[in-house]
Formats: C-alpha cells, sequence, structure tokens
C-alpha cells in the first residue's frame, strides 16, 4: 500500500504553469483600476458645464402667473 502512495508523489508534476509571477497580476490589477479612476476623475464636474440650462418651463411651477392657488 505505502508504494501507491509513493508513487502517487513521485508523479506529481505543475500542470500549467502562470505566465507572470503571481505578483505581477496584482500589479497589473491595480495599474487597471488607478486608469478606469483617471477616466472616471477626468468626467467630474462636467453637468455643471453643460451649456443647455436645466430648468422647467411650465407655467404655474414657479408660483408666478398662472397658478390658482
Amino acid at each position: 500500500m505505502t508504494s501507491v502512495f509513493a508513487s502517487g508523489e513521485a508523479g506529481h508534476h505543475v500542470v500549467n504553469e502562470l505566465p507572470l509571477e503571481p505578483v505581477m497580476f496584482g500589479v497589473i490589477a491595480i495599474i487597471v483600476f488607478l486608469a478606469l479612476l483617471g477616466l472616471l476623475w477626468s468626467f467630474r464636474n462636467t453637468l455643471a458645464l453643460d451649456p443647455v440650462e436645466h430648468h422647467s418651463d411650465a407655467p404655474g411651477q414657479d408660483g408666478s402667473a398662472g397658478s390658482q392657488h
């Protein structure tokens, strides 16, 4: 029975090697997340720069003429 276990350990080999060191996957992930954060940061305050003012033109909404209170 011990020869079965010994032969199982002797045949152990690496099936799939990683293309990079494991630390590099974390480094690449951080770089990608920082690039996405930079993209998100570049769009901050863009609604304030919208040339079209967003207000309601419906009569009676601001309490002016046309409201029947």
